[in-house]
């Protein structure tokens, strides 16, 4: 995977911090680059209770299970 980090080019690859860096006190950071997001968030409670994402825009919502199936199924399968 690194590999394609160096490829996308490491200078395009963004890191931000609002927040607090105090133990106990609300933070969030996002990396994120021309392909993917990356998200911390830990505002609440006295941020012991986080939430986190990894987004893949170039295959966002996965992959079309449904179509790689009737693919399949009329002999058009192509690799996963």
């Amino acid at each position: 995977m690194w590999a394609r980090f160096e490829a996308m080019g490491l200078e395009r690859i963004t890191f931000a911090w609002p927040g607090s860096d105090t133990p106990g006190e609300g933070h969030y950071y996002s990396v994120k680059g021309p392909t993917f997001l990356i998200e911390y968030d830990n505002p609440q409670n006295r941020a012991n209770h986080i939430h986190s994402v990894w987004r893949d825009f170039t295959d966002d919502w996965g992959e079309d299970l449904l179509a790689w199936h009737y693919a399949s199924a009329q002999g058009r399968r192509t690799e996963r």
